[in-house]
């Protein structure tokens, strides 16, 4: 059992390097909380340099979490983007940790934490140039949840299909 998680977490690593090849992310940043707890009034603020507005990206969560502490079977997530001209776009998603059966998705890490991940937005165009700001909350019911170690931002650039 412990190998194939293993396994399955080298073999996802191994698609996330290869998935972005050659190609360095336009925003890769973590954040640890104290006390493993998330605060639902205070939430993280990351400022995003966009230089190009052509281009469409993947914004991506990942969470860390102790599943000891934090039994619920997801995580809903609140992101909002502010552009350098005050214009706000806000995103809602659900982070899984849980399927139908209660099994764990994602990895555990060798410290016994689960690592789970959602794409918060596929595709998504940023209108203008310049620093924009991104705020990620949860909006769960709760004032703080504990359990939750560390919190990923990640924005990679996408590659728009168009049909044919």
């Amino acid at each position: 059992m412990i190998l194939n998680r293993k396994l399955f977490a080298l073999a996802s690593a191994i698609l996330l390097l290869c998935a972005g090849c050659g190609q360095k992310p336009l925003h890769d940043e973590s954040r640890t909380f104290a006390n493993d707890t998330w605060m639902r009034f205070e939430p993280e603020h990351f400022m995003v340099n966009v230089t190009n507005t052509d281009d469409c990206f993947n914004i991506e969560v990942f969470v860390t979490v102790d599943t000891a502490r934090y039994r619920e079977s997801s995580i809903p997530l609140m992101l909002e983007v502010e552009s350098p001209d005050h214009e706000k776009r806000t995103l809602f998603s659900t982070l899984p940790l849980r399927n139908l059966n209660g099994n764990c998705l994602g990895t555990f890490t060798d410290e016994g934490y689960l690592v789970c991940h959602q794409t918060v937005r596929d595709y998504y165009f940023f209108n203008s140039k310049g620093v924009h700001t991104l705020t990620l909350g949860q909006r769960t019911s709760k004032y703080e949840i504990k359990g939750i170690k560390e919190l990923r931002l990640t924005i990679n650039k996408a590659e728009l299909e168009y049909p044919k």
